[in-house]
């Protein structure tokens, strides 16, 4: 109802394929006699219909034959341009086997100029099926985007898997040449006092050649511990779409998200962290990067390149009682107060045609509410724009993920007898060098290794691969367990990212430590230094 009592009309944006303009009329007064006000265009020829289709329309009625254009030529350039409008013929002329005809073309219906009573109807029907099919399009959009995601992310669980045993081996050999150049260095410089001069002069060439080499391998391997860096958050982000919820540390999915957004801030603002003292969160870390990434990603987005130092975007945590508060505010055009309530809703977006689908901040916000949380946003137009994620905070600070233990053992530590199962020959060299002085013995197949333990063989330590061929490290722990059960608390497991549902079942169970690959050295040989000699039991050697 208006101000003044009489009933408001319903606004229908409406295009006239009509070269009378007396029939237009009576068109326009059946809309209004029907609840509707017309916002309407009139045209009569293919230059004017293409003009006019740049423009949004609810229905398209036209007449079937004008002196210079037809419906069907109409409705031809209507599905030429992929718009899904109802298109209804009105003709006074049009005989039942051209309405079937056009009905078989795909024009929504046809009525008789003097018949139009049911003209509305016919649109309100019309009108309805669109929007159904726009629905169910929408619906279809978003299953292949998340089908698409899932295998972005089966793929890229893949490439950081095959990039680990390789990348663990560069690493390791490159931290065991390291050591043994500082050795050479050492051993060179304690020869000065020994020889001549011109001993002495070959000597100096040799340090010098030794300090370069020390040089580029330590600059090899800083590039290596990037790579190790970027595989480690393909991991986090591509993780199973299981929904399993544990402790997590927000500052590191968020170092994660920074990284991966990398390329999007670099030319447009500076990071500036104000990261509180907070706990864990209760949440998926998969899930909780993919929320932050979209964020900071928007956040980049919504601020022009080239000005990067006059432009920030802020991450802040804080404590909200039993909740913990992250904060990621950026400098860039804000957000119309119009537009603000609608920002998580489904395909809903603020980008241009084909920079945005309108799914990032609905599944964000979908992803936060399934873990019993809460997403905001406060903007002002030319301010920029605060997304807030609030959070349970974790009850326990228990994680899959295992500390480095110091080791109780003097510096050097006691030698020990290590077995490692590994299926790539050349991780288990790696392991031999990067353990060195241990003892350590390799085999290729969890068999072999339940083979050399049955035969009475003495290890202090057993490194295991998680996934192997034939036998997996889960299966090498079970069994045995049955038959060296004081030996299966002395297993350390290596991973290389390809996590199951099993391999995570088994981790929340089992509470052995496992080292990631690419191995750090440092970790591992904490691990093996630090953990207490098994029982021997009678007759092993």
């Amino acid at each position: 109802m208006g101000d003044d009592g009489i009933p408001t009309r319903a606004p229908l944006r409406t295009l006239l394929v009509e070269d009378n303009p007396d029939d237009a009329e009576l068109i326009l007064l059946e809309l209004r006699r029907g609840g509707r006000e017309p916002i309407f265009r009139r045209v009569e020829t293919a230059a004017q219909m293409a003009a006019a289709l740049s423009e949004p329309w609810d229905v398209v009625i036209s007449d079937y034959a004008l002196p210079a254009f037809s419906a069907p030529a109409a409705f031809a350039m209507v599905r030429e341009r992929n718009l899904d409008i109802p298109f209804i013929v009105v003709s006074g002329t049009i005989g039942e086997d051209i309405a079937v005809e056009a009905m078989r073309s795909g024009v929504h219906d046809f009525l008789l100029k003097g018949q139009l009573r049911r003209l509305v109807a016919a649109i309100e029907r019309e009108l309805r099926e669109a929007a159904g099919r726009a629905e169910r399009r929408r619906i279809q959009q978003q299953l292949l985007i998340s089908d698409r995601m899932a295998s972005v992310g089966t793929l890229a669980a893949g490439v950081a898997h095959e990039i680990n045993n390789p990348l663990a081996v560069v690493l390791g050999n490159l931290q065991s040449m390291s050591r043994d150049m500082q050795q050479l260095s050492r051993g060179l410089e304690s020869m000065h006092d020994a020889i001549g001069p011109t001993a002495a002069a070959r000597l100096a060439r040799l340090q010098s050649t030794a300090a370069a080499l020390t040089d580029a391998l330590r600059d090899a391997d800083e590039a290596g511990e990037r790579v190790r860096t970027i595989v480690r958050d393909l991991r986090v982000f591509s993780r199973s779409e299981e929904e399993i919820l544990e402790p997590v540390d927000v500052h590191e999915v968020l170092e994660s998200s920074l990284r991966m957004a990398r390329n999007e801030i670099r030319h447009r603002a500076t990071v500036v962290r104000q990261f509180g003292d907070v706990p864990k969160v209760f949440a998926n870390e998969a899930r909780l990067g993919q929320v932050f990434l979209n964020v900071i990603v928007n956040a980049a987005q919504a601020i022009p390149e080239g000005n990067t130092n006059g432009n920030t975007i802020a991450i802040a945590t804080r404590r909200l009682e039993d909740m913990v508060a992250i904060e990621i505010t950026d400098t860039g055009a804000g957000i119309a107060p119009e537009v603000l309530p609608r920002i998580f809703d489904v395909f809903f977006t603020t980008k241009s045609i084909g920079e945005g689908t309108g799914l990032g901040l609905a599944i964000c916000h979908r992803i936060v509410i399934a873990m019993s949380g809460r997403i905001e946003a406060e903007s002002r137009l030319g301010s920029g724009t605060t997304i807030r994620v609030v959070l349970p905070r974790a009850r326990t600070g228990r994680t899959l993920s295992v500390p480095i233990l110091p080791s109780p053992f003097a510096d050097p530590a006691p030698a020990r007898s290590v077995l490692a199962v590994e299926d790539e020959p050349a991780v288990g060299r790696t392991i031999q060098r990067l353990l060195t002085p241990h003892r350590v013995t390799v085999v290729t197949r969890a068999r072999e290794a339940l083979a050399r333990i049955a035969a009475g063989e003495h290890f202090d330590v057993i490194l295991c691969d998680v996934m192997m061929p034939e036998l997996t490290g889960m299966d090498f722990h079970a069994r045995l367990r049955e038959a060296r059960p004081e030996l299966a608390d002395h297993v350390i497991f290596l991973s290389g990212g390809a996590f199951t549902p099993r391999a995570r079942e088994f981790f929340e169970r089992v509470p052995n430590p496992r080292v990631d690959k690419p191995i750090d050295p440092a970790k591992l040989r904490s691990l093996v230094e630090g953990a207490p000699p098994p029982a021997r039991p009678a007759g092993e050697r």
